[in-house]
């Protein structure tokens, strides 16, 4: 697989769905679209990420994962899996969390006043989305993340030699 695989997630996989924006996946959320044929109107090679039997059994010839745990470490660890990702395909933070484009690098300068000023003090590198104008920098959530995913690919290495 590379990084251009690309997904679609049911508006019970929220939580997943940033995951897989995190680690850099063009993830498209069906709650950022109440339209009843969200997944009639995206294209078909995007891989559909449901817990709803019902879109299971409706979209059985799309590429699908049926995604069957609770806690979304888990539900992550299980895309991996099924769609054969490996750590080369991953670029962390190169995607808005919240609309889902592809993330610029920003000018320093240019984000002094629209950061907080122990932010701006003590962060050298910032992101920005061209859509919806939100502000990335490397903070705690960052690095909890990275360690997040960092672990579902070594526990992948070990299960999976």
């Amino acid at each position: 697989m590379t990084s251009a695989l690309r997904f679609a997630a049911d508006a019970t996989l929220g939580k997943l769905g940033r995951h897989l924006r995190s680690a850099g996946f063009d993830t498209l959320c069906r709650h950022q679209s109440w339209d009843d044929d969200f997944f009639d109107t995206i294209d078909g090679e995007r891989v559909i990420l449901t817990r709803t039997r019902v879109l299971k059994v409706r979209f059985n010839s799309r590429p699908l994962v049926f995604i069957r745990d609770n806690d979304p470490f888990q539900q992550m660890k299980q895309v991996v899996r099924a769609c054969d990702i490996q750590w080369r395909d991953v670029h962390l933070f190169s995607r808005c969390l919240a609309c889902n484009e592809k993330l610029l690098k920003a000018d320093r300068e240019a984000v002094t006043g629209l950061v907080p000023a122990y932010v701006w003090q003590h962060h050298d590198t910032f992101h920005t989305c061209g859509k919806c104008c939100r502000i990335y920098w490397a903070g705690s959530h960052h690095d909890r993340m990275c360690r997040r995913l960092s672990a579902i690919f070594q526990d992948e290495r070990r299960e999976n030699p």
